[in-house]
């Protein structure tokens, strides 16, 4: 068993913390051999320690329930968002949820049965996406402008993901990569990125490893978002820079915040009590979406669910400003409950609806069962 250092066994430790990532670390390394997925899964093993489902005495986290308990949860977590992810790339190109849950279920697939080493998992994902998508189109011989330029942008994002070289984008954008290449994010990477590791970077700049891994992330997402909004993305959260990310994560920390009974939040003031009254009624936020409308115009998409159990998705139309700050232009409120009742003569596929996978199902297909 872990034990706690902390007298009262409600907390825990430091020294707990890093057994139980220790041994989330060996189990992903002994069960996903071909996939370095140690450091998600290690991520969401924390999140799952944090929310109400984990016990509340530390003294009951022991080596068996990490094992057969939040391991397991934390692989879940893990793929479901990875398919969330291929998903919400298909859709935005498709415009059809059935292609799109089929070519994200076959990305799983796919990441599963890999018989080569995946490091930058993220990377092989968007890039196995584009793939299917790009065969997808080849097949049908639809759309050709979409067919085209889905040929070019999964070797674009993967390389960028797998290296800071951005000579690869002359190809076919050399306007992109003049661009890119004269802007102060990629100075600021190639700057950050001239030295051996992060730790001596800190050392040299006389700053602690935590700001400087935080700038990294600061510098790395400010890029991404160039070169991504350079090559038309549009609808992912991956388009916003960081202070444009922290910004939207305030924006819908408020909304939470206004769900627990918070009155201090501001801007409910500028919607209409109709609207004031639906964000009120909110028990819960299940996922969000982003799309850019213009240069810093977005609009804001939370799919929830209201206190009475019915889901909706409420829209808001967002500008962002210099400073980023958050001014709302309009509110949209869709329902979903009720609406389309799905008559008794109606065949519905087997296998629809049931792309989110046990761990069971995942430990089956990474071993060909």
């Amino acid at each position: 068993m872990i034990k706690s250092n902390e007298s009262d066994n409600k907390g825990i430790s430091q020294e707990q913390l890093e057994a139980i990532n220790a041994q989330i670390s060996a189990l992903a390394a002994e069960q996903f051999v071909n996939i370095d997925l140690s450091s998600e899964l290690v991520e969401a093993a924390q999140m799952q320690l944090l929310g109400k489902s984990a016990p509340q005495d530390s003294a009951e986290i022991t080596e068996d329930y990490i094992t057969n308990t939040l391991f397991p949860r934390a692989v879940e977590n893990v793929f479901e968002s990875y398919r969330k992810n291929c998903f919400r790339i298909c859709l935005s190109k498709t415009q059809n949820i059935d292609i799109s849950e089929d070519i994200a279920q076959e990305v799983i697939r796919l990441l599963l049965s890999s018989k080569g080493r995946i490091e930058s998992v993220g990377a092989w994902l968007v890039g196995t996406t584009y793939k299917l998508l790009h065969k997808h189109y080849d097949k049908t011989e639809n759309e050709e402008l979409l067919f085209l330029k889905l040929a070019l942008e999964p070797t674009s994002f993967e390389n960028w993901l797998t290296s800071s070289d951005l000579m690869w984008l002359k190809d076919f954008n050399p306007a992109l990569v003049d661009q890119l290449t004269q802007s102060d994010e990629y100075k600021q990477y190639q700057e950050l990125t001239s030295y051996d590791n992060i730790e001596e970077y800190a050392d040299k700049n006389s700053i602690s490893l935590k700001t400087a891994q935080k700038r990294k992330e600061r510098v790395g997402r400010n890029l991404s978002s160039l070169i991504l909004r350079g090559m038309g993305w549009r609808d992912s959260p991956m388009v916003l820079n960081h202070k444009q990310y922290e910004s939207i994560q305030r924006f819908i920390r408020g909304v939470q915040r206004i769900c627990s009974g918070d009155k201090e939040v501001k801007w409910i003031k500028s919607l209409s009590p109709e609207h004031a009254e639906d964000v009120r009624r909110v028990k819960s936020i299940l996922d969000w979406g982003i799309t850019s409308i213009g240069k810093l115009k977005f609009r804001l998409q939370l799919f929830t669910i209201f206190d009475d159990g019915q889901p909706f998705m409420i829209t808001f139309n967002i500008t962002l400003n210099e400073r980023n700050s958050i001014s709302i232009l309009d509110v949209t409120v869709n329902q979903f409950a009720d609406k389309h009742p799905v008559s008794d003569k109606v065949f519905i596929p087997r296998d629809k609806g049931k792309s989110s996978l046990t761990y069971e199902q995942i430990i089956s297909r990474l071993k060909g069962d």
